[in-house]
Formats: structure tokens, sequence, C-alpha cells
């Protein structure tokens, strides 16, 4: 059986850069993104935006006249705010911010039109835990043991590529939510009360090149 899908791959690779159509590209972007936790909030609190950075390097193939599968790893900056007691008095407000740093890698499609204009796209990403830190009442402290250390994610995209000087320029809209839980509540201690079923969400303005 193994043999068989070797064959079968090698076949593959063989075939696609007999085909007209078929591009390999590399490239580089960096990102502005507006992340968040999906899933049920502890009590009296709710959850609350938080805003980061990345970068990742592309690496790109067009298997069809139409169809893009990228590559792209790179890091990120993910997190949120837990605010508690904000449909209470201003004083009885407790807010905690975890910030993270994550290495992703993810593989998307992408759907344009002679590779310009305006296209949209999609496709899953596995994340893996670098830091995570938590910031409450003046004070920091590492609380890495409260996440699982790996997030699996889907994303859907919306963007438009430009062609200029023999480059490809791109500007790219994504939604991401997480497919699982990643808070590990075995991590985590009675004084923890921010801790719940965390989810991956956000948005992601990205922008790059391609070469």
């Amino acid at each position: 059986m193994i043999r068989r899908v070797s064959v079968l791959v090698v076949l593959l690779v063989l075939w696609l850069p007999a085909n007209g159509w078929a591009q390999l590209r590399l490239g580089v972007s960096g990102e502005l993104n507006r992340a968040s936790f999906g899933g049920v909030a502890p009590e009296d609190a709710r959850f609350e935006s938080n805003y980061g950075t990345g970068f990742a390097g592309i690496v790109e193939y067009r298997v069809h006249p139409d169809v893009v599968l990228s590559f792209q790893p790179g890091w990120i900056q993910k997190g949120a705010k837990i605010a508690f007691g904000k449909d209470e008095e201003p004083d009885s407000v407790q807010t905690f911010m975890v910030e993270q740093s994550w290495v992703t890698l993810p593989a998307y499609f992408r759907i344009d039109s002679d590779g310009k204009g305006f296209y949209v796209g999609g496709g899953l990403s596995v994340d893996f835990l670098l830091d995570s830190e938590l910031q409450h009442e003046g004070a920091t402290r590492d609380n890495r043991d409260v996440f699982e250390d790996v997030d699996f994610v889907y994303q859907f995209a919306l963007g438009y590529l430009r062609d200029s000087a023999g480059l490809s320029w791109f500007l790219e809209g994504r939604y991401m939510q997480g497919m699982a839980t990643i808070a590990n509540t075995n991590g985590s201690t009675g004084a923890d009360i921010y801790v719940s079923d965390f989810k991956s969400n956000g948005l992601r303005l990205v922008a790059g090149v391609l070469f």
C-alpha cells in the first residue's frame, strides 16, 4: 500500500510541471491581526480582542489554471482579554490579558483568475505554542501550562492580487477559527478564574509579495 501511494505521488510531481500552467513561486508576507477567544467565557466574564502581528514565508504552486496551493510557515501573535464585571460598577472590573506567540504551519488554497484580481481561498493550519503570558493588576507571569501546545485552525480568505514590475503584490483579509479547545484545565489552579473553553478566533489583515 505504501509503495502504491509513493508511486502515485511521484507520478503527480512529474505530471504537474508538464502543464503550461504549473508554476512555483516564493514570497513573504506580514500582518496585523485582531485576535480573541471563542467558546464559552467564564461566568460573569466576556472575551475581548487583543492586537498582534505576524510574518511568514510563502511557497506556492499553481496546480490548475485557476487554483493555487500555498504553504506559508510563519510566526503569529494571538491572545485575548478576559474581562470580568463589565456589566457592574467600573471599579469592580477585572481584566486578564493573555498574549501568546505561535509558530504556524498552514496549507491554503486560492481560487483566482489568471493570477490577478480578486480571489477567495481557505485552508487549515497547525500552530505550535512558543510562549504565553498573563497580565493582571500590573503583574506579568508565564501561563503556558494552562494551554495546549498545539492548535488546529481553519481560515477563510478574501483578497486582491496585482502584478507590478515583475512581482505580484497582494492584500488579504482572513477569518480564523480554532477547531478544538486549547485550554489545558489540568494545568490550571483555583486562582486561574479566567480559564475557560478557549478556542482561537480572530481577523487577520495580510500583505505580501510573490517573486
